[in-house]
């Protein structure tokens, strides 16, 4: 009997254990939920306030901001989120002073210095971003999370963006060896694929049209070949084609405009581009000896029912050119 007793003892107390085991883990499982409800809350709060400042409604993006702002978990993202609201100020009409002083009032300075010069960026005052902060030591600032920004898909480092503005800046006032410095710098902390075609983009213009160096301006094209886009990337892949080409580098070039993501027909928001392209492929198809392939293309162009008149006519000269018998 007691040995019964006992064994009713120790089931109970196991039952007991068991119960509790499970009802810590139900409790903690509430406690993660929580969290993430928590989580996917703020991240919906953080995406809709850049929202507002992507599609230019500033006074509901300082709202938004600034709610943001009271609710931070540490001084860092209090400070990012200051320095957003002083942004969403001053890129209204006519409260530029007013947006760059909140912005000088936000206490961490990489934060403060990048939301100043991203205002005067925008504003077109290239000089005064070189001006007040030319000898700012960027690159050895601490890392700095700027929220993913409307359409953005991941953070962006402060670093990059502020190099950006400033090699930028440096690049439209003709100052060609501090924005490749800068540029190349902004690069190296960029995250975003959209940052880094915007980077890559101006090195590739400013290579060309200031330091008139087609070899760093071929490299930067290629970079953008590697990265996804419209129009700026497909014009890194026509420029590094273009270069190949000259340097009589066939197929390569060949290569490179095979890589392009598009059709041989125009789409809709991308007419001129399948164009660009094949033009280009006849073209060096052409000087590759390659007559035949060139001809193939012309003649798909002209039996298209996609293309315009205009760039059937000039296949056609494009075409008699090839087909012409050598004098």
């Amino acid at each position: 009997m007691k040995s019964i007793n006992l064994m009713k003892r120790v089931f109970i107390r196991s039952l007991m254990k068991r119960n509790i085991l499970t009802l810590m883990l139900f409790g903690a499982a509430l406690t993660s939920s929580a969290e993430l409800k928590v989580d996917f809350q703020r991240k919906y709060q953080e995406n809709k306030a850049e929202e507002l400042l992507g599609t230019q409604k500033y006074p509901e993006a300082l709202a938004a901001f600034e709610k943001l702002a009271t609710t931070a978990k540490d001084p860092l993202e209090k400070a990012m989120w200051q320095a957003r609201a002083a942004e969403a100020v001053g890129l209204q009409k006519g409260k530029l002073e007013e947006g760059l002083a909140m912005a000088k009032s936000v206490a961490d300075e990489p934060y403060s210095v990048q939301a100043q010069m991203e205002l005067m960026f925008v504003n077109g005052d290239y000089k005064r971003i070189v001006k007040e902060f030319g000898q700012e030591d960027i690159a050895a600032w601490p890392p700095r999370r700027i929220a993913a920004g409307y359409r953005r898909a991941k953070d962006e480092d402060a670093r990059s963006m502020a190099l950006y503005h400033r090699g930028s800046a440096h690049y439209h006032m003709g100052t060609g060896e501090p924005a490749e410095k800068d540029l190349e710098k902004a690069a190296e902390f960029a995250v975003n694929n959209d940052q880094k075609v915007a980077i890559y983009r101006t090195l590739a213009d400013m290579a060309a049209q200031l330091l008139k160096n087609k070899e760093k301006t071929f490299e930067a094209n290629m970079k953008l070949t590697r990265l996804t886009g419209g129009s700026p990337v497909f014009m890194g892949f026509l420029g590094a084609a273009a270069y190949l080409r000259e340097q009589k580098k066939y197929d390569e070039a060949l290569e490179v405009l095979r890589r392009m993501p598009l059709p041989d027909e125009p789409m809709v928001g991308n007419y001129s581009w399948p164009r660009d392209k094949l033009f280009a492929m006849g073209q060096t198809l052409a000087e590759a000896g390659k007559t035949e392939e060139a001809i193939a293309i012309y003649k798909k162009m002209i039996a298209s029912e996609k293309y315009s008149d205009a760039d059937k006519e000039l296949a056609k000269k494009a075409l008699e050119k090839l087909q012409k018998p050598a004098e």
